[in-house]
């Protein structure tokens, strides 16, 4: 997928700045049914303790293999946007 690398860059960037360690669990979704079983709205998806990062995500009625784009402001991208990573692992680990 073209955006799975600027995620992990993303990811990487984020986990630095907090002074964190820069590991990441990454689930490779490899047919439809699995990406079903994983509620996995298309790549790149990025959870946090199992919470997406993209807090508005509408309710889905179908998961699959796709690329996944985020909107803010009626602006699409394919990536989501660092702050969003950044407020859910400042939330996970229960800071401010």
């Amino acid at each position: 997928m073209p955006n799975h690398a600027p995620a992990i860059e993303a990811i990487r960037r984020v986990l630095h700045d907090h002074q964190l360690s820069e590991e990441i669990a990454e689930v490779e979704v490899t047919d439809a049914a699995h990406a079903v079983a994983l509620a996995f709205p298309g790549s790149p998806t990025i959870r946090i303790n199992g919470v997406d990062v993209e807090r508005d995500l509408p309710k889905l009625n179908s998961y699959g293999l796709s690329c996944r784009t985020y909107v803010r402001n009626g602006k699409r991208r394919g990536l989501p946007y660092d702050d969003w990573i950044r407020n859910a692992i400042v939330e996970a680990l229960g800071r401010n």
